[in-house]
């Protein structure tokens, strides 16, 4: 259930899965299963693997809060990201700061046009395409593909949610969550509780090229 319905193996940079075994994985789950506080167990876990995680470089390139992924999956398609890395007083996603995100868009797919010209589509995948404030940013065209995916909860684009700015956790969104949780009796009620499901657009690349006059 941990490897399915959670982002722990991430958050713990372990490779593992039902088909992939892993002896830090194992001994996670021999700590936990006795444990009387699991949230400290599994807490304390992470903050061990932070500590013995080297340091590694990010090696994509931000165009302030935005950076992408090209190839993705070895295909013609570009996978979209965006991170809140806002340093000023105004919300990341506040009407004061839309012009800079927009330039930071068109920043960034300045440079793709002018280093990868054999992309094809751009592909998204969040839950804050549920969001107008989000959505506002992008062409009309993408923005009206979006379908949604459900909960993929293995992932930053569905967890992400809950978090607030400057990595504190959301309230009062996440205490919502977990009272909804602790009236479940089934794996789909427990879906049902995340506020927002992923959403996923993809179009053209021309479509961006155009909307930001490239």
């Amino acid at each position: 259930m941990l490897i399915d319905y959670t982002m722990l193996r991430t958050l713990f940079n372990l490779r593992v899965s039902h088909d992939t075994p892993n002896p830090l994985w194992d001994a996670f789950i021999e700590g936990l299963r006795p444990s009387d506080t699991p949230e400290a167990w599994t807490y304390n876990f992470y903050l061990q693997r932070m500590d013995a995680k080297p340091t590694a470089p990010d090696d994509r390139q931000f165009f302030g809060c935005f950076s992408y992924v090209y190839p993705w999956r070895n295909t013609r398609k570009l996978r979209l990201h965006f991170e809140n890395r806002e340093t000023s007083e105004h919300g990341t996603l506040s009407k004061a700061r839309m012009t800079v995100r927009k330039s930071e868009l068109s920043a960034m797919f300045r440079h793709i046009q002018a280093n990868h010209p054999d992309v094809e589509t751009v592909r998204g995948g969040s839950w804050l395409y549920n969001i107008p404030a989000y959505l506002r940013l992008f062409p009309p065209d993408y923005v009206k593909t979006a379908k949604p995916v459900g909960y993929e909860t293995t992932f930053w684009a569905l967890w992400g949610q809950f978090i607030a700015r400057k990595g504190s956790i959301q309230q009062p969104t996440a205490s919502q969550f977990l009272d909804c949780l602790n009236k479940q009796k089934s794996v789909e009620g427990c879906l049902q509780c995340f506020p927002y499901q992923v959403l996923r657009p993809e179009c053209s690349v021309e479509i961006f090229y155009d909307f930001y006059s490239l």
